[in-house]
C-alpha cells in the first residue's frame, strides 16, 4: 500500500484538535530520542505548524541515559544535528540512569522514565513551554495495554497511555501506527536512529511487540485500533469514577500527614467494591504521587486487611509503601528509602509514637496474661530501670522465645 502523507497529517491534526493539545502561540518542548517515532513527530509538528499554527515555537530536548555507551553518544549527536539543521533550539542532558537505579535499588526502566520526565519538565519551565510533546504511538498504546493486562491490571491501568497528562504532556501520535512513522521518514528521506535493544526478545515489551501483536493483527488487521478504542472507553469510565471517588474519599479519611494516611475500615467496607478498590489506590497515589507497579493482586491484599480479625496484619507494597490494620483504621505509610536513626526513651505513663505505632509503658502488678497480641508483659526485676525504643542497627541480634541461638533482626524485619 502506498504511503499517504496527507492522510497521516490529517490523522495527527485530528488528534491535536480532538484533545485541545495545541493553541497558536504555544511553546512546545519536543522530546526526541532519535528513533523514527520522535523524529517523525518533530517533522509532523513542523508541517502542521506551517499550515495551522504559524506562531507555535518548537524546542527540541534529548536526554542521554548513558545506557548504551557509544550508541547513546551517537544518538545525542544525531538529535543535536537534527535540531540545528531545522533551525530549532536544542537542550540536552546526560544522566547515569543505571548508577542511579543501582544506588536506589530500583527498577531501571522506572528510574529512566522518572529521570526523563523530570528533565523534560525542567526544560519546559526554563523555556516557558506550555506543552511537552512525546512520540507515543497507537502501537505503544497496544503494547502497554497488553502488558498491563498480563500483569492483572484493573481499569485504571488498562486505560493505557493518556493523550494529555497534567495539562502539560501531549501525545499527538496516539492514533498513528509505528509503521506509519517509519513510512513517513522513509518516504521523505528523513534519517533516524535504530535502538538495537528493541530487538532483544529477552525484554518483555519486545516479545509483546514482535510476537503477540503480529499474531493479534493476523486475527484482526484492526487489532491496534480496537485496543486503542477499548483504552479510550476505559479512560472515560475512569474519569467518571474519579468524580465519584472525589465525593466519598474524604468521608473515609481519618487523618493525613506528610508521609502517612489513615482510612476508616468501617467506611471502606461500606463502599461499593468498585469505589473501594479505587479508594485504596487513591491513598497510595496521595502518598507517592502515582500507583505504578501496584497491581490488582496488591489491591486484593489490601482488601483482605478489611476483613474481621485482621487487626495487626500488614502488607508491603511497591514504591516503599507499607499498609497495616489497627482496629478500625487502615494506615498507609510511605517509608523513606533511608530512614533517619532514632532513640526514644520510654517513661511510664508517657506514650510515644514511633514508625507509626503508639507505644506506652506501665509499671504495676498483674496476674492476668495479656489478652491482645499488642501487649507484652516483662518481668520488672529483670529489665533495666530505663527502657528505650531505637531504630535497627547493622548486626543487631535477638533471641526469640523458645530459641537458644540469636537471629539477626534483618531476617525478621523489613529492610
Amino acid at each position: 500500500m502506498a504511503f499517504d502523507r496527507a492522510a497521516l497529517l490529517a490523522k495527527v491534526r485530528t488528534t491535536i484538535v480532538r484533545y485541545g493539545m495545541l493553541e497558536d502561540g504555544d511553546v512546545v518542548v519536543v522530546a526526541v530520542s532519535g528513533g523514527p517515532d520522535s523524529v517523525a513527530l518533530l517533522h509532523l509538528l513542523m508541517e502542521l505548524r506551517d499550515s495551522f499554527y504559524p506562531h507555535v515555537r518548537l524546542h527540541v530536548a534529548h536526554l542521554n541515559h548513558q545506557l548504551r555507551a557509544e550508541e547513546a553518544e551517537a544518538d545525542e549527536a544525531f538529535v543535536r544535528q537534527l535540531a540545528e539543521g531545522l533551525g530549532l533550539p536544542f537542550t540536552s542532558e546526560r544522566q547515569d540512569v543505571r548508577a542511579l537505579a543501582r544506588a536506589e535499588g530500583r527498577n531501571l526502566e522506572e528510574v529512566a522514565r522518572e529521570v526523563r520526565y523530570a528533565f523534560l519538565r525542567r526544560v519546559a519551565a526554563e523555556v516557558g513551554a506550555r506543552r511537552i510533546a512525546t512520540g507515543h504511538t497507537l502501537t505503544d498504546q497496544a503494547e502497554t495495554f497488553l502488558m498491563r493486562l498480563l500483569r492483572g491490571a484493573g481499569a485504571e491501568g488498562l486505560s493505557g497511555i493518556h493523550p494529555i497528562v497534567d495539562d502539560l504532556i501531549i501525545r499527538p501520535l496516539l492514533a498513528v501506527r509505528r509503521e506509519e512513522t517509519r513510512a513517513y521518514c522513509e518516504a521523505l528521506g528523513i534519517p533516524y536512529r535504530v535502538d538495537r535493544s528493541n530487538l532483544e526478545l529477552e525484554r518483555w515489551r519486545n516479545r509483546v511487540r514482535q510476537e503477540i501483536l503480529p499474531r493479534l493483527s493476523a486475527l484482526n488487521p484492526q487489532a491496534l485500533e480496537a485496543i486503542g478504542r477499548a483504552a479510550e472507553r476505559l479512560r472515560v469510565d475512569e474519569a467518571y469514577f474519579d468524580e465519584l471517588l472525589g465525593n466519598v474519599f474524604p468521608d473515609a479519611l481519618i487523618s493525613r500527614e506528610r508521609d502517612m494516611l489513615r482510612l476508616s475500615v468501617e467506611k471502606l467496607r461500606a463502599f461499593h467494591p468498585a469505589l473501594r478498590s479505587r479508594a485504596l489506590r487513591e491513598a497510595i497515589r496521595q502518598l507517592c504521587g502515582h500507583t505504578r507497579r501496584v497491581t490488582s493482586q496488591h489491591v486484593e491484599a489490601l482488601e483482605r486487611l478489611l476483613e474481621p480479625g485482621k487487626s495487626g496484619r500488614r502488607v508491603l507494597l511497591p514504591a516503599a509503601v507499607v499498609v497495616w490494620r489497627e482496629f478500625d483504621a487502615l494506615t498507609f505509610r510511605h517509608r523513606p528509602r533511608r530512614p533517619q536513626p532514632y532513640w526514644r526513651e520510654l517513661r511510664p505513663g508517657e506514650p510515644i509514637v514511633v514508625e507509626g505505632f503508639g507505644i506506652w509503658l506501665e509499671r504495676g502488678v498483674t496476674e492476668a496474661p495479656p489478652s491482645s497480641g499488642q501487649i507484652v508483659l516483662l518481668d520488672d526485676e529483670r529489665v533495666p530501670e530505663r527502657l528505650a525504643v531505637r531504630s535497627r542497627r547493622p548486626g543487631d541480634r535477638y533471641v526469640p522465645l523458645g530459641r537458644q541461638r540469636p537471629l539477626k533482626l534483618k531476617t525478621l524485619m523489613w529492610a
